[in-house]
């Protein structure tokens, strides 16, 4: 069985894996506009529930607490945009094939069209999954990667500090902005890590029941 993702995101990338780790033999390709799996990044980094999950990273050959900065309250804080180029380099180990820079020009029902650093070219299969990265929504957020405390964010292994706001007033000039993002999703909650993840099973679980 083949299967093309449309969305090298987060979700993207574990659908992917669950499909590899399952008992279909499929063919997974994973196909993404951007030059690098990650970056840039517009999604929060931080994991709630890591032992929810641990189980799926083990899978992965990913160690949390060594790719992810544990904190206090449980929780865990990863460099997101290195966390999904993690887990797009043990997707390919697995033998799934990842297209980057590569943009559907048209989709039917099982085919594409594909434009690519290489030309334009067919992929033809059993399945087309498209994973945008975020849930549709029109909050506008705009998240900051900061040299020192923010309240409400968190610290990650680098020494700086992540922090997710709604409201552009609530940023401080005195603020050293290593990195500003501003996109626009329908909660916070849904772009987590968890959030993404939890996308990723429920999109698994109605595809392989229509198998």
């Amino acid at each position: 069985m083949r299967i093309a993702i449309i969305g090298g995101n987060l979700t993207g990338l574990a659908l992917a894996h669950m499909f590899l780790d399952s008992d279909h033999i499929v063919d997974v390709t994973v196909i993404e506009e951007r030059a690098e799996i990650g970056f840039p990044c517009k999604s929060p980094g931080i994991l709630y529930d890591s032992n929810l999950w641990k189980s799926y990273f083990q899978d992965w050959d990913i160690s949390i607490q060594e790719v992810g900065h544990s904190l206090d309250d449980g929780s865990v804080s990863f460099r997101r945009a290195w966390l999904e180029k993690n887990i797009s380099l043990s997707l390919v180990e697995k033998g799934a094939s990842i297209l980057l820079r590569t943009r559907v020009e048209k989709s039917e029902e099982v085919s594409l069209k594909l434009q690519g650093a290489g030309g334009s070219t067919h992929w033809e299969g059993d399945f087309i999954i498209n994973v945008p990265e975020h849930e549709s929504g029109n909050h506008s957020w705009t998240g900051m990667v900061t040299s020192r405390e923010v309240v409400g964010g968190w610290p990650r292994d680098d020494g700086t500090w992540e922090t997710w706001i709604q409201n552009p007033s609530q940023m401080s000039t005195t603020d050293i902005f290593i990195e500003l993002i501003e996109t626009n999703f329908s909660s916070f909650e849904t772009t987590t890590i968890d959030g993404s993840l939890k996308r990723a099973v429920v999109l698994f679980d109605e595809l392989t029941n229509s198998f």
